[in-house]
């Protein structure tokens, strides 16, 4: 029998299940690039629990990672969202800080907006696959009945 469930659409919904990680990926967006210890200390987590979060979300594609250099210490790994790069700008010298006070004006509303369209598209997505289901098994009972 043919499984019903896609691949990106129950990432999407393992990824936006709990609060903790769509917090995460909102915190994302708003401030760009963040270290799993970062995360973990925002968040109050262990960086064991913050660094599961962040690797199925990476997983599920809804963040990138990057390794970074230190003048002291291992590189660090960070974790970032294609929309969150305001951060990445300031660490390379550039004055993001207009841009971030917008950014913070527009608030969780815009957020939430993107994870729901994200969710919209993963539905989709979904539906179209149960419907060619529905129709392939429609066709195979007529086949049979000939």
């Amino acid at each position: 029998m043919t499984e019903l469930g896609d691949d990106a659409a129950t990432r999407t919904a393992k990824v936006l299940s709990l609060p903790t990680r769509a917090a995460i990926l909102a915190m994302l967006l708003r401030t760009g690039p963040r270290t799993v210890k970062e995360i973990a200390d925002s968040f109050k987590i262990h960086p064991n629990v913050a660094r599961a979060h962040l690797d199925l979300m990476v997983e599920a594609g809804f963040l990138m990672t990057e390794t970074r250099r230190r003048n002291k210490g291992r590189p660090a790994k960070v974790y970032f969202t294609w929309e969150g790069e305001a951060g990445a700008l300031a660490e390379a010298g550039v004055d993001v800080e207009a841009a971030s006070m917008q950014r913070e004006q527009q608030g969780e509303v815009e957020v939430q907006v993107r994870v729901l369209e994200r969710m919209l598209a993963d539905a989709q997505t979904q539906l179209q696959r149960i419907r060619e289901l529905v129709e392939r098994r429609k066709n195979i009972e007529f086949e049979e009945e000939i």
